[in-house]
Order: structure tokens, then sequence, then C-alpha cells
């Protein structure tokens, strides 16, 4: 497309199709010719003002040339235009990091990751501005999940390399480019950005012979055993410079729970579907063996079962999930320095998220059965804060024991099992003997049933003694979780991989 051409659309005589016309602005780019883009990007918002790049391509081409102001109208406008594109965000990031407002960047960063947590590019901007900001182990931490996540995709593995060769840690560099070179020997900076991490390292036939391979091959390179060696070795020493704050912890531990939510539904046909069958089965097994075959309750029985059975499943799979975290995590913990609580904690957010449409389900079929909501429901909070908070110590207390006792892997089915026929959920509390009740609520999950099944069944207000009790004893148990570790923390490393 030309000026003449161009002229001619904005009169209405002929308007080509967008996708026909984008490369005339960005032949101008290409060529560094930023003030002639802008004058081409303006022409074409006026002709094509529902395309997105219209906008955002103008305001890299007005950032080229200073034009800061301009720009951020441009992209504040395009925000409102493409409420459901991460484009605007993503430039605006880049300009606010060019201004060093970092601290906006990544507060728009956070924002952007909970309205598109299925974008690739989020991840790895999330990244760049962690780097920018000079937070080297918070912008592993975000390259980390976009690998894991678009492992097929060559940005993440490209940006992983990178950010050794920003920290210049060249021997990592050397060992990640390897990396890059054999997911997608097609991809030259593989070889040349392998070659300038070997050149600043000193070692001109290690660059002369990366350079080479770019034309000949890896094929050809791995031939050569001069320094394959040192490439191998680089791989475990990267040492992340600094620690991250609570905040960006915690975000991180969201950000990775959602993506896992996400890619275990795209691993099955059915996808979140999967997360109400799953627990309607199982619910169906015991009902049938219990209720039907051996023709256990009575009226209610249904409702009964499920008010337990429903909240026992949550804390069974956290806990049998979570229990061998962070012998799991091995291989992230020694690429960042991040705290081992981060691998339980994933986990536990991970099945909270899919158990909030389980309970969501429980209260239809409730209603369905002929049991409404009462008033008494909205004690329902409180007890799954202290479950979740029962569960956060259970699991992060297992997990953390894992790594030095192993055999304990073994042992927590059969403990899950004991207390699932010991926390009451196919019995009444009236076929304990009165001397034993004591010992029966002393298990933590039986006195949270029995809480569950006041609100849901009994329409009555739970027992705030009792729930009072197992809160007090989880935030002991939090304390204890805390300090050991933070003790610990050192230790797991070398454990894990014992």
């Amino acid at each position: 497309m030309n000026e003449e051409v161009a002229t001619e659309a904005l009169k209405g005589e002929t308007l080509p199709p967008a996708r026909s016309v984008l490369g005339w602005p960005r032949q101008a780019m290409q060529s560094g010719n930023w003030e002639r883009a802008c004058e081409r990007w303006s022409i074409l918002r006026q002709v094509y003002p529902e395309v997105e790049a219209a906008w955002v391509q103008a305001a890299v081409a007005h950032r080229h040339v200073d034009q800061y102001e301009v720009a951020e109208e441009l992209l504040n406008a395009a925000r409102k235009r493409f409420p459901d594109q991460p484009g605007p965000v993503l430039e605006l990031a880049t300009l606010r990091c060019e201004q060093e407002r970092l601290d906006e960047a990544m507060a728009l960063m956070a924002q952007a990751r909970a309205d598109f947590p299925e974008s690739q590019a989020l991840l790895l901007k999330s990244a760049q501005v962690s780097e920018s900001a000079g937070e080297l182990d918070t912008a592993m931490a975000f390259n980390r999940l976009a690998r894991e996540v678009f492992e097929d995709a060559p940005a993440p593995w490209l940006q992983y390399a990178e950010l050794a060769m920003y920290a210049k840690d060249w021997e990592t560099a050397l060992a990640r480019w390897a990396e890059v070179r054999a997911r997608f020997p097609q991809h030259a900076e593989g070889f040349t950005r392998a070659a300038d991490a070997a050149q600043a390292m000193g070692n001109e036939r290690s660059a002369r012979q990366l350079r080479l391979a770019r034309e000949y091959g890896n094929a050809w390179l791995e031939s050569l055993q001069d320094e394959d060696d040192t490439e191998e070795e680089a791989e475990h020493t990267i040492t992340p410079p600094q620690r991250r704050d609570w905040r960006t912890f915690i975000d991180l531990v969201w950000t990775k729970a959602r993506l896992n939510l996400k890619s275990e539904a795209s691993k099955n046909h059915l996808r979140y579907l999967w997360w109400v069958l799953d627990p309607v089965l199982y619910m169906t097994v015991f009902y049938i063996v219990f209720g039907v075959l051996m023709e256990r309750g009575g009226p209610g029985f249904i409702a009964y079962l499920l008010t337990g059975l429903v909240p026992f499943q949550w804390f069974a799979k956290t806990v049998q999930q979570t229990s061998n975290s962070i012998l799991g995590g091995k291989g992230l913990m020694h690429k960042v320095r991040i705290s081992p609580l981060f691998f339980p904690l994933v986990g536990i957010v991970q099945n909270t998220g899919k158990q909030c449409l389980v309970f969501a389900m429980l209260g239809l079929f409730l209603v369905l059965y002929g049991l409404p909501p009462t008033i008494h429901w909205l004690a329902f909070i409180p007890i799954v804060l202290v479950q979740l908070l029962l569960m956060t110590v259970v699991s992060c207390l297992l997990a953390m024991i894992v790594p030095f006792v192993r055999d304990l892997t073994n042992l927590i089915p059969t403990g899950i099992q004991f207390l699932l026929f010991s926390s009451g959920i196919f019995y009444t509390i009236d076929r304990i003997p009165e001397e034993w009740r004591s010992i029966f609520f002393a298990n933590p999950m039986a006195n949270l049933l029995y809480q569950y099944r006041q609100i849901f069944f009994e329409n009555q207000w739970p027992d705030w003694s009792g729930l009072g009790w197992v809160t007090l004893g989880s935030l002991l148990g939090l304390m204890i979780v805390i300090v050991s570790y933070r003790r610990l923390e050192p230790v797991f490393p070398r454990v894990v991989i014992e």
C-alpha cells in the first residue's frame, strides 16, 4: 500500500482488506523510519479503527520518537476498544519500563495475568518486567511457568536463555542455548547467542564453532568434544541473587495453580466437566455399596452421605496430591530460589478451585432433595475456611517430612483410608458410645464433618466451641509449619536429590 492508495481509501473509494495493508506502516518500522511509521499508522487508524494493530503498533512507533504521552493515549484508547486483548496492556507495560516506572509496570502485569490467565505473552512480559526491575529470581519463576504450560513454543525457551545472558552467567547461558538448539534447531539464536556467550567467556574457539554450526547444523556441533563437558556441567550452577517478597510469592502460587488447572483440563476430552463427574462417580460408588447392597441408612441417607463425602474427598485429594509435592518440584528448586512452601500451596489452591464447583453441585443437590437453604447455611463459610486452614497445615507438614522419610508416602493412603472410616461419614454420632465421643471428636475431620451436617442436614448452627478448638489447633500447627520451613529451607535442595 502507498500514499495514493491510502488517500483513496480515506475517501471511501477503495477499501482493501486490513490484513493486506498492515505491511505498509510496518515497512517503515523495519527500516527505522519511525516518524513515517507514525503517519502511516495514523492513516490506517482512520480507515480501520477496528484493527488493534493500528493503535498498539502506532504507540510503539510514537514511543520510539519519545512521544510518550501520545503513545499512552493510544494505548489507553486501545484498552477501552479491545478489552479482551492483552496487546495494549503489554505495550503499556513496555512504555512504563522505558519511563522507569517499574512499580506501575509490575502492577499492570499482575492485573493482566488475572484478566488473561491463558496468555503466553503475558507470562513472558511478566518475566521481562521483573528482569527490568532487577528481580531475576521472579523473572525466572514466570519464565518457568511459561515453559511448563507452553512447552512446545520456542519463545519461553529463548527468554530462558536470555535471562542468563542478562545476568552475565555465561556458563549457564551456554547450557540453556544448548537446550534451545536441541529443541528448536531451526532458531539461529541457539547458535549466534551461544557464540556471544562463549566469546564473553573468552573462549574464541567455541564461539567460532557455534557460528559455523549455524550453517552446518547441530549434529556437526555435537560431534565436537572440546566444550561438551563445560556445557553439561553448567546446567546446575544457577544461583538467583535475591528473594521475592510475600506478595510476589502469593501471585506466583495463584498463577501456577491457575495454569495447572488449565493444563489438567486440556488433557481430557470432557475438560472441566470431569471436576464434577469425578466426585459424583466417587459418591455413587459408596451409595451403591452402603445404601443399596448393604442396605444401610434410611430416609435422608443420601444427603447425609454426601454432606460427609464431599468435604472429606476435598481433604483426601489435597493431602495425597501435596504430600509428595516438594520432591516433585526439585527441578524448579535447583533453578530458582523459591520457598519449598510454594509446592504444597499450589496443590492446595488448585484443589480448592475445583472444590468450589463441587460444593456448588452439593448445594444444588440438597435443594432438589428437599433441604432448601436456611440462615444456618451462612456458617458454611467459616467451616470451609477452618477446613482449608487444617488442610494447609496437614499438607505442608507431610510435604516437609516426606523428603526426609520417603517411606511415609506408602503410609499416607492407608492413613487417609483410616480417616475415611473413623470420621463418621457412613454412620451417625448416635452410634458412638457417650464415653468415646470426646476421642471421636479429637479427630479434626470428624469434628468438621459434624459441623457441615449441622448446617446442611440438621438446619442448626454448628458447635462453635468444637469448631474453635479445631481452629486453635490448626493455627498452632501453622506456626510450627512456618518456623520449620524457614529453618529447613536451605536443607531441602540437598535432601531432595539424595
